[in-house]
């Protein structure tokens, strides 16, 4: 037989039985891609031209890593059936990524054994492939609990089904979940933290105790448009203020963790004009929540958060001198600055 991987291996074999001659052929259906997708397929082993005389009949598959079948033999399972045909899957996983061949044999009552043509080579199938996220370059969620998603060999229904453990990592090697399922997609059961990296894998098994492992070939981030990748002070706006329709400035910044804020505007020798953060609208210690701050709220159509912007004044009240101001902003380990120029009023 040519190594085309072609379906169906059928072989004629000749058998004398007695002094009237019949003819006894065995027929393999087997899996018909290649490579296979399969981790346990089934195989029908079909006899024609066998007599009552010949009953019961013993059915033998074999697969191997050789077309010889005198060593590495991977399933040699026998059954007897009075038919004429008999369906046998193996009982454990063919191993992965390998050459493998196989063939059926009948044996009569009397002894007498018809071989199939042999069918191969034939590359078995990969066990477990996570599918998403798992992009080489890396992967970018939009969801605080993504579907993870993943496929396996199948399993003949006789040996079972596979069982799956999934676990979610941070970057540092923590596990952050686990869980345990018999599906092929898995959502969290709680958020995962948004703008962090993680990395995921998954365990599978089966009841015959062929087990397997894959982790994902890159981390992922879940990017959450609530919290912000970096702490980041922007620059202010309308500058120069104020203008004809606003007259205070606009202040803007993200903060990326939870963490003490300093938002603070200074001369340009370094001296206090005004403290924003900590001050009347965010008492001291003026620790604030990862998000984004500064912009209006829904309806505004000022762009601007009034407890974050600077009209000018100092902590007294008083309006500045006309000139180019610093604003600070101090959080998350980060010290950023913009510059302000006031027109004066």
């Amino acid at each position: 037989m040519t190594r085309t991987g072609i379906a169906v291996a059928i072989a004629v074999a000749t058998a004398l039985a007695g002094p009237a001659s019949a003819q006894r052929t065995v027929t393999v259906v087997g899996p018909t891609n290649n490579p296979l997708t399969e981790g346990i397929p089934a195989f029908t082993i079909v006899g024609a031209g066998f007599t009552a005389a010949d009953m019961p009949l013993r059915f033998t598959l074999q697969v191997g890593t050789n077309n010889t079948f005198a060593s590495g033999l991977l399933t040699d399972t026998t059954v007897v059936a009075s038919g004429t045909s008999r369906t046998i899957a193996p009982s454990r996983l063919l191993p992965e990524k390998s050459a493998v061949y196989w063939r059926g044999v009948v044996t009569t009552a009397a002894g007498l054994q018809v071989n199939s043509a042999i069918a191969g080579p034939f590359l078995t199938a990969t066990w477990l492939t996570l599918v998403s996220p798992n992009n080489p370059n890396g992967s970018v969620v939009y969801s605080n609990r993504p579907p993870f998603t993943w496929r396996s060999a199948r399993i003949d229904p006789s040996a079972g089904h596979w069982q799956y453990e999934i676990r979610i990592t941070a970057s540092n090697g923590t596990t952050v979940l686990v869980g345990r399922l018999d599906d092929t997609v898995y959502v969290p059961v709680r958020d995962l933290e948004g703008n962090t990296s993680y990395r995921w894998s998954v365990s599978a098994w089966t009841p015959a105790g062929d087990s397997t492992r894959v982790q994902s070939v890159a981390s992922f981030v879940v990017l959450d448009p609530s919290v912000p990748p970096a702490t980041i002070l922007f620059q202010n706006f309308p500058n120069p203020f104020p203008n004809a329709r606003v007259s205070a400035t606009c202040i803007w910044f993200d903060l990326r963790t939870a963490a003490p804020v300093e938002l603070t505007i200074f001369d340009l020798r370094g001296n206090r004009v005004r403290a924003i953060i900590p001050g009347a609208s965010f008492p001291p210690p003026a620790t604030l929540q990862a998000g984004r701050y500064g912009r209006a709220s829904e309806g505004s159509n000022t762009g601007c958060d009034p407890r974050l912007s600077w009209d000018g004044t100092d902590d007294s009240g008083r309006t500045v001198p006309t000139g180019v101001y610093l604003i600070r902003l101090r959080a998350d380990g980060v010290e950023t600055f913009r510059k302000a120029l006031f027109k004066g009023r």
